[in-house]
């Protein structure tokens, strides 16, 4: 792929990225269908095309292929490594320096992308539905990527350590040539989060209501819901989290499964259960022996690697009467018996799984926890319990806020193991991380809590401070 010599100085001096042509097929390398801003937005067809290659920077190895969904497994007490492997996720394992999530510069590729979109929609010759329908998506993608940034470089606006309230720039007009760039600050975290809550919330305003045929492979009314939900959780504003994950559970687009059918859910395209799913097709967007999460976790094919496997302590958290434990096979890496989570399998053909971004289960867990921090119990251990009985586990009782927080964050383990969300509820709560098999504890006023941002941006930006730490 060539990539414009003026567009690596903008990389370097803003963390842009704009690609001029399209690249090739694997999703190693750039989004195969990314197209020249500049000219994308002649008409709806290439308002399209560019709205497909912001969905397509989700999709590598580096984000929500892979890392996004297991970097925060590893990095806290839900996985380790087998004891022979392949060097992968080392750093990750021991919590080293460095050794963390890193999402800035492909991130503010597909905002700027999602900006082009967003601010020029409107003067495109098309229907009012159409352009109405883009923008949201758009507004949608933009509010998740800027809420996957400040989960990984800022603390939560509650959560604050030391005064240390940066969270990440915002752009919000897109940068096409030089000539439009400048240097930004990082804006308060609380500022980043009032932008996603806005984004989402106009995107639900924009969105078409959902029916039970509306795609979960793009983003739409219930997914902004969901995702909103969630953010409002992270920023304990518990009595919005409640309302919208209310919305968004009322949809008919996605459902519980039942427990005798968990496993297969994985393996189902779209899983039931997805209320925003990405979509991976084999013969084009397949991540390889060596960056799939198949191959990662699982050794079911010649030439997967096997080396994450679930803590002992996570894989001792189920009852043997819980359906989610079918999930697990037994067998052998080297000479040490292991537990293979079948969340990822190459459902979709060798080393290639969509990935549930939202889920159904999610969202009734963090309606659980909404609850309970508003010390309403009783509806709490009603959703919490929907979820335990429907994987065949015994019932919770508890009549203390505490009891029933803890059991709700205990349930998310086993429900979402493996989905990308553990570490970010151990740092949204303030707690430290402790880690079975090794000495280290990973305090929560630890400076290796927040990523690093890329050493080239704080480099070519004066006005970029860095993470304490680094």
């Amino acid at each position: 792929m060539l990539i414009h010599k003026q567009n690596i100085f903008v990389i370097f001096l803003i963390g842009l990225i704009l690609f001029s042509t399209s690249c090739g097929d694997s999703l190693d390398t750039e989004p195969k269908q990314s197209i020249s801003s500049s000219l994308a937005l002649n008409d709806i067809e290439g308002a399209r095309s560019l709205l497909n290659s912001v969905y397509d920077r989700l999709q590598p190895s580096a984000y929500y292929g892979r890392d996004q969904m297991l970097q925060p497994e590893i990095m806290a007490d839900n996985m380790r490594l087998t004891n022979s492997n392949s060097n992968r996720y080392v750093g990750e394992r021991q919590n080293s320096p460095g050794s963390h999530m890193n999402r800035w510069i492909n991130s503010y590729a597909a905002i700027n992308e999602a900006n082009s979109i967003i601010t020029n929609i409107d003067n495109i010759s098309a229907s009012a539905t159409d352009k109405a329908q883009l923008k949201a998506e758009s507004l949608f993608l933009r509010g998740l990527l800027y809420f996957d940034l400040a989960r990984i470089y800022a603390y939560e606006p509650t959560k604050v350590v030391n005064g240390w309230n940066n969270g990440v720039i915002i752009r919000l007009t897109p940068t096409l040539t030089i000539t439009d760039s400048d240097l930004r600050a990082r804006s308060t975290v609380e500022e980043v989060y009032l932008q996603i809550e806005k984004d989402l919330k106009d995107a639900i305003d924009l969105f078409p209501a959902v029916t039970s045929t509306t795609s979960r492979y793009r983003a739409n009314k219930t997914a902004a819901q969901a995702l909103l939900a969630r953010v409002y959780l992270y920023w304990e504003k518990y009595t919005s989290a409640i309302q919208y994950a209310t919305d968004a559970l009322a949809s008919p687009i996605a459902s519980l499964v039942p427990g005798t059918g968990f496993a297969n859910a994985f393996q189902t395209a779209p899983n039931p259960e997805s209320m925003f799913e990405l979509s991976y097709v084999q013969a084009t967007e397949n991540l390889s022996a060596n960056d799939s999460p198949q191959s990662l976790t699982n050794n079911n094919l010649v030439g997967a690697w096997g080396d994450a496997v679930p803590t002992d302590e996570v894989y001792n958290l189920y009852e043997d009467a819980d359906y989610r434990k079918t999930l697990f096979k037994e067998a052998t890496k080297g000479s040490e018996s292991v537990f293979y989570l079948q969340k990822y399998t190459g459902a979709r053909g060798a080393w290639t799984d969509n990935i549930p971004v939202i889920r159904y289960a999610e969202v009734l867990l963090i309606r659980a926890e909404a609850y309970a921090e508003t010390e309403q119990l009783e509806l709490a251990l009603k959703d919490l319990n929907t979820i335990r009985e429907r994987s065949g586990a015994s019932l919770i009782v508890s009549d203390s806020k505490e009891g029933v927080v803890d059991a709700i964050l205990t349930e998310r383990r086993l429900e979402l193991l493996f989905e990308g969300h553990r570490w970010f509820d151990l740092k949204r709560k303030g707690r430290d991380i402790t880690k079975a098999g090794l000495s280290a504890v990973v305090p929560y006023d630890d400076y290796r809590i927040l990523g690093p941002i890329p050493t080239g941006q704080v480099t070519f930006n004066n006005k970029l401070k860095q993470n304490p730490g680094y």
